[in-house]
C-alpha cells in the first residue's frame, strides 16, 4: 500500500513526506558529481577536427 502510495503520490504538499522528497531532489541536485553527466564517449554526430597546413614553396 505504501508503494502504491508513493508512486501515485497521494501526499499533500504541505506534509513532511513532500519536505522529504524535495530535500531528495536538492540533494540530488547539488551533490551529484559532475563527472557522472560528462560524456566520455564520442558521439556520432560529431565529427575530428581537421588541422590544415599550408603548402610551403620548394626552394630549388
Amino acid at each position: 500500500m505504501i508503494i502504491k502510495r508513493i508512486i501515485l503520490w497521494d501526499f499533500e504538499r504541505a506534509s513532511w513526506q513532500w519536505d522529504v522528497l524535495c530535500l531528495l531532489i536538492m540533494a540530488f541536485i547539488f551533490l551529484t558529481p559532475k563527472a557522472w553527466f560528462e560524456t566520455r564517449d564520442k558521439n556520432a554526430t560529431q565529427t575530428p577536427s581537421a588541422v590544415v597546413k599550408p603548402q610551403v614553396p620548394s626552394q630549388r
